[in-house]
């Protein structure tokens, strides 16, 4: 499907690690967009800018911090310094702690929060403002089934989903009238480089017979990005296979 992204330009937080934020950047770049690849890890913001630009795609790398505002507001500053606007904000990053609640130290408690929860806030805030005086604009934001799902081990981490889910529906109503979108996309365990070694195991409890790919999950944020999904907003969409 033709998305018809040239001339849009789109900012990821958490392109780097060859997971979901790099085939999101990925996908966006050959739909024709301007990428602003944002990572904390400069080596991987650099190296997807690289590769996008190396394929004759338009893409600058940002190192932004996303668990501070002033970051995230210094990262949409230099993507409009070097695009003039902002369209698309797909926000990835996450932190899922260290195990049990009880057990687990403040210091991992509270970055859980400022990564997974705050982090999607501040890129969102910062990116807002451009996007409200252009009065157009689409975010993307990645949530998690662990927020329906609820699993042992993740109470703080699923805690941060699905609030995530709960701010993308209240903030729809708000930014409707200014032609701003804003929804979420849940995964399960994704085919990424960090999950090979679970994927024979907990394979048989999805209903398509195996985990998403990166890439499809890429696709379904890159359409909800696009004017293709024009009077979608406000929603949570599932892409697990089927997973209930």
């Amino acid at each position: 499907m033709d998305l018809n992204l040239k001339g849009k330009v789109a900012i990821v937080t958490g392109a780097g690690g060859g997971g979901i934020g790099t085939s999101v950047a990925y996908e966006l770049a050959g739909e024709g967009a301007a990428v602003v690849c944002n990572d904390i890890d400069r080596g991987w913001a650099d190296k997807v800018a690289k590769q996008i630009n190396g394929q004759g795609g338009k893409s600058i790398a940002t190192y932004a911090d996303v668990a501070s505002f002033e970051a995230c507001t210094a990262m949409v500053d230099k993507a409009l310094s070097a695009f003039k606007r902002v369209d698309i904000l797909v926000t990835i990053p996450a932190y899922m702690g260290s195990g049990a609640f009880a057990s687990s130290g403040m210091d991992s408690l509270h970055r859980v929060v400022d990564v997974t929860f705050w982090g999607t806030l501040n890129a969102i805030k910062a990116a807002l403002k451009p996007m409200m005086a252009q009065r157009s604009g689409s975010i993307v934001c990645m949530g998690s089934d662990s927020a329906r799902m609820m699993p042992r081990g993740e109470s703080l981490y699923a805690a941060s989903k699905a609030a995530i889910m709960t701010f993308t529906t209240c903030l729809a109503k708000e930014v409707g009238s200014s032609s701003v979108r804003i929804n979420v996309v849940n995964a399960a365990l994704v085919s990424t480089p960090g999950q090979e070694g679970l994927a024979g195991h907990y394979s048989r409890y999805y209903p398509l017979g195996r985990f998403p790919t990166s890439n499809e999950v890429a696709e379904t944020i890159a359409f909800l990005a696009s004017d293709r999904a024009a009077m979608i907003t406000g929603q949570s969409i599932s892409v697990n296979s089927g997973l209930l």
